[in-house]
């Protein structure tokens, strides 16, 4: 069948529709635009610290609300598209200028999260912060396809503002900002709702969210990149090297995701054994006696998973009303948690319970 003939066949069965399908950008037009948004205006570095103050402050304050605002605000993913832009066309210029930009924007998000985060006394980590330190592959695949849903939408007038959206979906700023404060924190620093002190999690905070950083950087260039390619911006020809080596990019960066995928799936587990504790637990010593209120009153306020190969290291803060939990409940509950995570190759388990006791306290006072 003929080119005309599917253009005739598809016209007889979108009828009217037809005249709603929207054509590219012209090339000329997106050439200006990308190698406008690659340069680093005073525009840009004026939204770029004032997403990053509202960004840091949200994050220490534990506000989503104000995290997705500095999101909306934040302005890179301009130069990252720009790059993957600069990748299609095989343009070396504008891909050096891209990086400047970024490399520029990125330095000013950290050290401005830093200067932010050295002025106020930051103690407890909240869970706005503690989600970005944890990247997997499953935030690998969101930046893939928001590159694909930016680059796309950069190439048709008509869809041109769900741009703000995309950069709600795979945040820049934020993890940036999450680097930038486990850059200041004090070593000895606590998580929230946990008790006594948990080393070293500066660190952890600075190098996972960069990481997740890098995982978006890497899945929206490249994606965006193919994307520009799909919609006849550019040559594979001539940028099929530079694709390989972003491709390279995706494949190193999913080591260190693959592990904190593994530890999301065995924190799922843990969390689900927990909550259901109740209904399977039994009394020991007995054959059919149940953990009386367990199941509905006992609340996980803090949990901490560190793997080491076949080893898992638990801390955990359970909240639970005094006198519920027996020393010989808590030795049958990790007993449990350990049976329900050895299909994760886990031959080894160490668990650290706190267990903070709940008091309820009622009062019912009547006007007469």
């Amino acid at each position: 069948m003929s080119k005309n003939a599917l253009h005739r066949a598809f016209d007889l069965l979108t009828g009217q529709w037809s005249v709603f399908l929207e054509q590219p950008v012209p090339i000329e037009v997106l050439d200006e635009e990308r190698i406008a948004n690659s340069l680093p205006s005073f525009g840009f570095f004026v939204l770029l610290i004032t997403s990053t103050i509202i960004a840091t402050f949200g994050l220490i304050a534990n506000n989503t609300a104000v995290v997705i605002g500095a999101m909306i605000v934040a302005p890179l993913m301009n130069p990252i598209l720009s790059m993957a832009y600069g990748i299609s066309i095989a343009s070396s210029l504008l891909i050096r200028r891209s990086l400047v930009t970024l490399i520029i924007g990125t330095g000013v998000v950290v050290i401005t999260a830093a200067v932010i985060t050295g002025c106020m006394p930051v103690r407890v980590l909240g869970s706005e912060i503690l989600a970005r330190t944890s990247p997997n592959l499953i935030d690998l695949l969101v930046a893939i396809a928001a590159g694909i849903a930016g680059a796309f939408s950069l190439t048709r007038k008509r869809i041109a503002s769900s741009i703000a959206g995309v950069a709600i979906a795979v945040a820049l700023v934020p993890p940036l900002c999450v680097s930038g404060i486990g850059l200041t924190l004090d070593p000895e620093i606590s998580a929230r709702f946990a008790r006594g002190v948990i080393r070293g999690l500066n660190h952890e905070v600075a190098t996972g969210s960069f990481i997740l950083f890098l995982a978006n950087l890497i899945g929206i260039t490249f994606a965006a990149s193919l994307t520009f390619l799909s919609q006849s911006y550019g040559s594979i020809k001539r940028s099929w090297l530079a694709l390989l080596a972003w491709l390279a990019l995706i494949i190193l960066i999913c080591v260190p995701l693959s592990s904190s995928l593994r530890k999301f799936f065995l924190i799922k587990k843990i969390e689900m054994e927990l909550s259901t504790i109740g209904a399977n637990q039994q009394e020991p010593g007995t054959t059919n006696m149940k953990m009386t209120g367990i199941k509905q009153k006992m609340q996980i306020r803090y949990m901490y998973v560190n793997l080491k190969e076949d080893r898992a290291v638990l801390d955990l803060v359970l909240n639970v009303p005094e006198g519920t939990l027996t020393e010989e409940k808590v030795a049958t509950i990790n007993r449990m948690l350990f049976d329900s995570i050895k299909q994760f190759g886990i031959r080894q388990l160490d668990v650290d319970t706190r267990i903070v006791p709940s008091r309820v306290h009622q009062y019912r006072e009547t006007l007469k």
